[in-house]
């Protein structure tokens, strides 16, 4: 009894080891990148820029959890807002209403090969906090022939929604520890309150809608020596 005690002891044992042989440690990454807004979200807005802290915590060898938060924003497109909504009653638009964005995001890093780089698939699912500052001037006509300009000046909405993102990327070793990461992203913001179209009481409308943008990233992955 005491040596088939002994033998599985030894044997778990071995089986731990080659495990933890088998993973990497806990790492650090961090992203830069473009974010152009695709769908409905390109209508009045421009191409986006932003940054990723994210830390990367291995499950086996080629599957990390990751955890990410950063900071994204994207300017509003004046000149398309002109020409979208310019009509016999709408006129002179002059916004500014830039939209920012706070991620907080956890998710898995699938690796599907390990040769001389490493390509992989991301998913990650979690909440977001986003606001958006409208200041500026437009001018309306009324059916009787007025016209009055409507100075905007600080409308600002925000909330916090859920938003998720699949992904695709490739990893460079660069060392034992640090890797070059390239990865191509989809996200989607729900409920995101955005800019709609122009009221004729001294407002902006939003709306509450599903936002899609992607994302061009490129960063480092920083790994822990064992």
């Amino acid at each position: 009894m005491k040596k088939l005690i002994f033998l599985l002891f030894i044997t778990a044992l071995l089986i731990s080891e080659s495990m933890l042989a088998q993973r990497e440690t806990t790492g650090l990454d961090i992203k830069f990148g473009i974010h152009p807004p695709v769908f409905h979200f390109d209508e009045l807005y421009n191409t986006g820029y932003g940054i990723y802290f994210g830390g990367l915590f291995p499950f086996t060898k080629d599957l990390q959890f990751t955890l990410y938060t950063g900071y994204l924003s994207w300017s509003f497109d004046n000149k398309a807002m002109n020409l979208k909504y310019t009509n016999k009653y709408y006129t002179n638009f002059d916004i500014e209403a830039p939209m920012s964005l706070v991620p907080l995001t956890i998710g898995i890093k699938y690796y599907a090969a390990r040769t001389k780089v490493k390509p992989y698939f991301s998913a990650d699912f979690g909440f977001f906090y986003h606001w958006q500052t409208v200041n500026g001037t437009y001018t309306w006509k009324s059916p009787t022939g007025s016209e009055d300009t409507y100075v905007l000046s600080d409308q600002t909405s925000s909330g916090i929604r859920t938003m998720l993102s699949v992904g695709a990327g490739v990893a460079i070793p660069l060392s034992k520890t640090i890797d070059l990461d390239f990865q191509i992203k989809m996200h989607a913001l729900y409920n995101a309150q955005s800019i709609s179209n122009p009221g004729g009481d001294g407002q902006i409308n939003g709306s509450s809608s599903t936002l899609y943008y992607m994302a061009f990233l490129v960063g480092i992955n920083y790994y822990l020596e064992n």
